[in-house]
């Protein structure tokens, strides 16, 4: 996802016009980053819950940037995550409130238009994972996902070719998504072996889940996220994962 850095000249001098009249801060914002960088197709606006800033921090969500903070009179804008600390740690409230969004868009995925490698019985967690077939992390994360399902982890992978929708990894992720069986491509592609190629009669959903994954916030592969949206990083063995999700 691109940061705003490429544009930053522009917001600066954008930033110091007169303000906009508007009817509220989120209105206001809008219209200034649009003002600025009108490629910047922003999806949400929210009040952030700190203290101490007159105006109010939001936090701005796009479709094509990473997510920045905006004080509520459109003056100033930082990119970057928003640190709690506490006590002896960092809590991150730009995560925690990105969180909220990501379950809920991640729930509306459809099960069909997903590889899902389920849970060994009953199911204690589900994992929604973007991914690429090449990379050597996605590779050595689901050499681990049959420990996960033993331990009652649900694997949901989601498409991300890193080099983008017309890369010939996305032609890979076609072939595994346009497989009869999906869950024995994905097993084969993440090996090497050659996949029959998708026809163009074939639907699937490729496309659009890198749609997803860039306006969640996906960086890399792989993107390992839980069912309450909290990002839980890329490649993470399964043991740790299992602690994390405070499983025995």
């Amino acid at each position: 996802m691109k940061k705003f850095y490429a544009g930053l000249l522009m917001v600066a001098v954008g930033l110091m016009a007169p303000l906009v009249q508007a009817a509220d801060p989120e209105s206001l914002i809008r219209s200034r980053l649009k003002a600025v960088l009108p490629e910047a197709e922003v999806t949400s606006v929210k009040l952030m819950p700190v203290e101490g800033f007159p105006a109010g921090l939001y936090q701005v969500t796009t479709r094509n940037y990473e997510p920045v903070i905006v004080t509520g009179d459109g003056r100033y804008m930082l990119q970057g995550d928003l640190l709690e600390i506490k006590g002896s740690a960092f809590a991150s409230v730009t995560d925690q409130m990105l969180a909220v969004d990501r379950s809920q868009a991640l729930a509306k995925v459809a099960r069909e238009d997903m590889v899902i490698f389920p849970a060994t019985g009953k199911t204690k967690r589900v994992l929604y994972v973007f991914t690429d077939v090449d990379c050597g992390y996605c590779r050595k994360f689901h050499a681990e996902v049959p420990e996960l399902n033993q331990r009652g982890v649900e694997v949901r992978y989601l498409a991300f070719p890193r080099g983008g929708t017309k890369s010939p990894v996305a032609g890979k992720l076609s072939s595994v998504w346009c497989a009869k069986d999906r869950q024995r491509a994905m097993t084969d592609a993440k090996r090497g072996t050659a996949l029959a190629a998708a026809t163009a009669l074939c639907k699937n959903p490729v496309n659009k889940q890198y749609d997803l994954g860039t306006e969640l916030g996906v960086r890399g592969t792989p993107a390992i996220f839980s069912e309450d949206g909290m990002q839980l990083g890329g490649y993470v063995p399964a043991e740790q994962l299992a602690k994390t999700l405070q499983l025995r």
